[in-house]
């Protein structure tokens, strides 16, 4: 058993609001790992009038039990969404009732099914995200390992967008194309990369290590490593060191 999942385990002994003890019942006492609780989640989240949660349970078991390195990466992302996002009080907390959380794994699953050619499935499961949460994700995009989604409504995030590991995005964050390119159109985002509320990160640019995007910013050109974009269209406007 992994140290997160003895964390929560220890969490739900400790839990007396009635909300939180009914789902920790039905979602976290019956699994033996946060990839089995998920997947539970999930599937009674996304199922509607065209597939029920047994079936979206199974598919996503299928291809979870394909990839026995996601486990470990939903670990991290949920420890990662519980250290960063300061509304959260408990990795039970995170693992059960956040938006941004529940995107991102719904995106996970969704990548892997694209990765493998389940494209109209990883089409729907990205449909539903949407739907759901508000977050836009194109299956296709790359998302490394300790994404916060800040209250996750109106978040885009293009086909071959790139983003690396521990970024921070706020809501209404769009990462697009100029819709000038076809292709190989969207940003990449480097590690530790805070973009604020509202901004806009537009074309194949890259965007540096520890950079700062501030809120309602239009990005139009590279941003390098470390410092702070404000404006419209975004300048420099001097170092992010007061933020990581």
């Amino acid at each position: 058993m992994s140290k997160s999942w003895s964390s929560i385990l220890e969490e739900v002994q400790q839990v007396h609001d009635v909300c939180l003890q009914h789902l920790a019942e039905k979602y976290v006492a019956s699994h033996q790992q946060i990839g089995e609780s998920l997947v539970s989640l999930l599937g009674n989240k996304l199922q509607n009038h065209e597939f029920d949660a047994s079936w979206i349970q199974s598919q996503l078991q299928k291809i979870s039990d394909r990839n026995l390195s996601l486990n470990a990466l939903l670990e991290k992302d949920l420890q990662n969404y519980y250290e960063r996002d300061f509304a959260c009080q408990s990795l039970l907390e995170a693992l059960l009732l956040h938006r941004g959380f529940h995107a991102l794994v719904s995106h996970r699953f969704a990548h892997l099914f694209w990765k493998q050619g389940q494209k109209p499935l990883a089409k729907w499961l990205a449909n539903r995200t949407a739907e759901l949460w508000g977050a836009d994700i194109h299956p296709a995009a790359k998302i490394g390992v300790g994404l916060v989604i800040d209250h996750c409504s109106g978040v885009v995030i293009g086909e071959t967008s790139e983003i690396g590991q521990n970024a921070f995005l706020f809501h209404n964050v769009t990462l697009g194309g100029t819709g000038r390119t076809s292709g190989d159109r969207h940003p990449k985002v480097g590690n530790h990369v805070v973009i604020g509320t509202g901004a806009t990160v537009l074309g194949n640019i890259k965007v540096g290590d520890h950079a700062v995007i501030a809120a309602g910013a239009m990005v139009l050109l590279d941003v390098p490593q470390g410092v702070m974009v404000a404006g419209v269209p975004a300048k420099v406007k001097g170092r992010a060191n007061a933020v990581q």
